[in-house]
């Protein structure tokens, strides 16, 4: 069908009803069901516990091979001290979530930044997409650094569009800033940067400037005065360049983190080449188009729609020069983007989430696109009817994939996780350190430090954590042990092992799973009497029982029997996430985190 000769576009109510049905739909799969549901994956409880660090120490430890900067950290403890959190101890894991959850909502909101470039049916529409597209619903619900990327880059790029539409210089310092930030919740923000050139470069070439009008001011009211063509950017990269500063050095106060933060390039070159999360070139591809497995998961709809907002970036009428440069600059930033990540062999679902949010942008300009096309009440009906069944679809996938699916590998979201069998192993500890009082303690023998069992376990007093079975800590009475490693643990107890009941196994990760030994109670064995024979007594009447004496107490060097001869601690390093080979830098130790009724148990370090 042809196009209408002119510009089509939607009544203001039609707009804020579609708005407030994305705004519903947004919040609804976002926060139903409870966020507590899905097991913590090890990400989130490594960077939970390092947040609890850092909230008890005022001090963030940066690593520059591994879990990137403290941007995330300090969002939530900021939104923490609003909430009231309290100590760590009592922290949830919809705690944690719910921070995900408010850069999510802000993902959406985001799109307003982009309102007269997208118009009003392609900013509904692009909202609503969203609201319920399942990998944005799934990962706002991550305690992860991707979805706060994402929120900043959309502000960044949000930010420089409204410059370039007349606003004041004010835009360019609130986009610098959100810029800095990106670089300090993840290094890979600089993929986004690079992306953002080539599409800036290509949009000039090919349309010319972004300015609706040939002056735009820099100063903070309007101004018809002519600027440096290089002072923009000095607006940009000042602010980028202290909020970084600042975030990495904890307020100017850690520059050796702020060095950290630009040397981490080189580790981050090596990782790119998969560090043992490589994946073919299309895994992208068929991430966003067609999974099937159980379900056919696809987002084809938000990519269809996309391209035909690429395509009418080109060879579409637009009245508007900087409104077609912005879209050719969106389509060539999204397509570069995706190439990169398409290309580096290191690849995680997570990670082709500020792709996906351009390509929900550029769906917005394809769905009002083809709303032009479909003319008569007939046209108009299926063009409906075929948005609506999309709709619909998009979310049955978000309700499956936060549900039934939350945990379970063939939600092709769901990435190296947890399984939800682990938190039976997880209630079935905390049953007998609750009935074991002080005799309780507990040492979990796994390759990757039992993570995310640290998390769960982090009010216990007495749990510790090893890699590999040694001898140290095999005495413990509650013993938790890879199923694979069992057979040596039992070799290394000799006779000991008959003392222990042996229980599981319990899943820790798909093809990973731990069993539980716990120490049989000891039935205390009645002792014979020896008679005691009184002078004079009659010996024919019987003997008087001896009195037991008392036993003598232990030397406070030498452990009780039964207990493990050292406090089991955390493990020294941080456990590498799943798939990456080797160990991770150590970290200074942190204050145990225990309930305000109990004592201080001993220190461990921070897992």
């Amino acid at each position: 069908m042809a196009a209408r000769s002119k510009e089509v576009t939607i009544s203001i109510l039609s707009f804020l009803i579609l708005a407030l049905l994305g705004l519903g739909l947004g919040f609804f799969y976002r926060l139903s069901p409870s966020l507590d549901r899905r097991p913590m994956h090890t990400d989130e409880a490594i960077l939970g516990m390092k947040l609890a660090d850092y909230w008890e120490t005022g001090h963030f430890t940066y690593d520059p091979k591994d879990y990137h900067g403290p941007a995330l950290h300090q969002v939530a403890i900021a939104w923490g001290k609003i909430a009231a959190w309290g100590d760590p101890a009592t922290w949830t894991e919809s705690d944690l979530r719910f921070v995900a959850v408010l850069c999510g909502l802000g993902v959406m909101l985001s799109v307003f930044l982009f309102a007269d470039v997208l118009g009003r049916l392609g900013s509904a529409m692009a909202m609503l997409m969203t609201a319920v597209s399942p990998m944005m619903v799934y990962y706002s619900r991550y305690f992860i650094m991707e979805m706060q990327l994402t929120l900043l880059i959309a502000l960044t790029l949000g930010c420089f569009w409204r410059f370039s539409q007349g606003g004041t210089r004010l835009w360019l310092v609130l986009g610098g800033m959100a810029l800095g930030f990106a670089h300090a919740t993840k290094e890979t923000f600089i993929l986004n940067v690079a992306a953002a050139l080539a599409g800036w470069i290509v949009a000039r070439v090919i349309v010319g400037d972004f300015q609706p009008r040939k002056s735009n001011s820099l100063s903070l009211s309007s101004s018809s005065k002519k600027q440096r063509v290089g002072a923009p950017w000095a607006w940009v990269l000042v602010p980028a360049i202290l909020v970084s500063v600042a975030s990495y050095s904890g307020g100017f106060h850690d520059w050796h983190a702020v060095k950290d933060s630009a040397l981490t390039y080189a580790n981050y070159l090596v990782r790119s080449e998969g560090s043992g999360h490589e994946k073919p070139w299309h895994y992208y591809l068929t991430l966003l188009f067609w999974r099937k497995d159980g379900l056919v998961w696809s987002e084809a709809m938000i990519c269809v729609l996309g391209l035909l907002g690429m395509i009418y970036s080109l060879v579409g009428e637009h009245k508007n020069t900087a409104r077609q440069a912005f879209l050719v600059f969106l389509s060539v930033y999204t397509l570069v983007l995706f190439g990169i990540y398409s290309v580096l062999s290191y690849k995680t679902p997570w990670c082709i989430l500020s792709v996906q949010h351009s390509l929900t942008l550029l769906a917005g300009v394809g769905a009002w696109w083809l709303w032009t096309m479909f003319t008569g009440s007939i046209g108009q009906l299926v063009y409906k009817v075929a948005i609506g069944v999309g709709i619909y679809f998009l979310c049955g996938q978000s309700k499956f994939a936060i549900e039934e699916y939350r945990a379970d590998q063939r939600n092709p979201y769901v990435y190296s996780h947890t399984t939800t069998d682990l938190l039976r192993l997880v209630g079935e500890v905390k049953k007998i350190a609750a009935e074991k009082g002080e005799s309780f303690s507990a040492q979990v023998i796994n390759r990757d430090s039992g993570w995310p069992l640290p998390w769960y376990w982090r009010t216990l007093p007495k749990v510790g954590y090893q890699m590999d079975v040694t001898s140290s800590g095999t005495t413990a009475p509650v013993l938790i042990v890879d199923a694979d490693l069992l057979p040596v643990l039992k070799t290394q107890l000799g006779e000991q092992a008959a003392s222990y009941t042996e229980s599981g196994p319990y899943g820790l990760r798909p093809g990973l799973y731990l069993s539980l030994l716990v120490q049989k109670e000891k039935v205390a064995e009645p002792q014979p009497v020896a008679p005691v024979i009184q002078p004079g007594a009659d010996l024919s009447q019987g003997l008087a029982p001896m009195p037991i004496p008392a036993p003598s107490p232990i030397p406070g060097d030498m452990p009780a029997p039964g207990t493990i001869s050292t406090a089991p601690t955390l493990t020294p390093n941080l456990p590498v996430l799943p798939g990456l080979p080797g160990t991770s830098a150590p970290i200074p130790a942190a204050p145990a985190m225990r309930l305000p009724d109990q004592s201080p148990p001993p220190q461990p370090a921070q897992p």
